[in-house]
């Protein structure tokens, strides 16, 4: 009696797709991809929001693994239609900055003034700043979730240019504050995949997908630019 040769397991292969099934990718049908949910989204050149799990597709948060359902609720945030920030506690949010409270006067400014005074924020303190936005990378990496990081901030980039710097704004100034926030958004999607309880981006977020800007203390206030937001 003949004997069949051992099944071969082998790993399933990722794509993402838009809602009507073309590989986003290549924009035909799926043939062989990533091997992961979040290697395809990390080589999506173009999303739409929402990335939904429906049973039959993996969604944002499924691809991220821990930590993803807090990437998904940030940018669920910042892609729902604008609205006032009146109802926000700004000074509150502003004080507690991604190192720690800081207890000076609130200066609300318009952009011009934002990005002037930007320029006399302390430089140590932006110093600490870049280092705990970097601090969660070689946790993750270590962890062997490098993709899942790469994912989250190809995907963050990916929408909220969209919403923060959209194809169009030729003033400086914008860019120089849509830049700003998108560079809070990505140390806020990092340190939401290692999954703890406080995420010491997540003030300064929120004030971000509320359309402000927070700079930071400079010249004895505590800084934040109320920025326009499309949508």
């Amino acid at each position: 009696m003949a004997t069949l040769p051992p099944r071969i397991e082998r790993p399933p292969r990722w794509h993402a797709v838009d809602p009507s099934g073309p590989d986003l990718a290549g924009g035909c049908a799926p043939s062989s991809g990533p091997s992961s949910a979040a290697a395809a989204l990390a080589a999506a050149p173009a999303l739409s929001w929402p990335i939904a799990d429906d049973g039959s597709h993996v969604g944002l948060a499924g691809a991220l693994g821990p930590g993803g359902d807090g990437v998904e609720a940030m940018l669920t945030r910042l892609l729902a239609p604008a609205s006032a920030a009146d109802d926000l506690d700004i000074g509150a949010l502003a004080a507690d900055t991604p190192l720690g409270p800081v207890t000076l006067p609130l200066a609300l400014v318009p952009l011009a003034d934002g990005v002037e005074r930007s320029a006399s924020v302390d430089p140590e303190w932006l110093a600490a700043l870049d280092a705990r936005r970097s601090a969660p990378r070689p946790a993750l990496v270590h962890a062997g979730r490098e993709v899942h990081l790469e994912a989250a901030l190809h995907v963050t980039m990916l929408l909220a240019t969209e919403r923060l710097a959209p194809v169009g704004i030729d003033d400086v100034d914008e860019r120089v504050a849509s830049g700003a926030q998108l560079w809070l958004l990505g140390g806020a999607v990092a340190w939401a995949l290692l999954g703890r309880a406080v995420n010491p981006f997540a003030a300064w977020v929120e004030l971000v997908t509320a359309g402000l800007w927070p700079i930071g203390p400079a010249r004895g206030r505590l800084v934040v630019v109320a920025m326009r937001r499309t949508g």
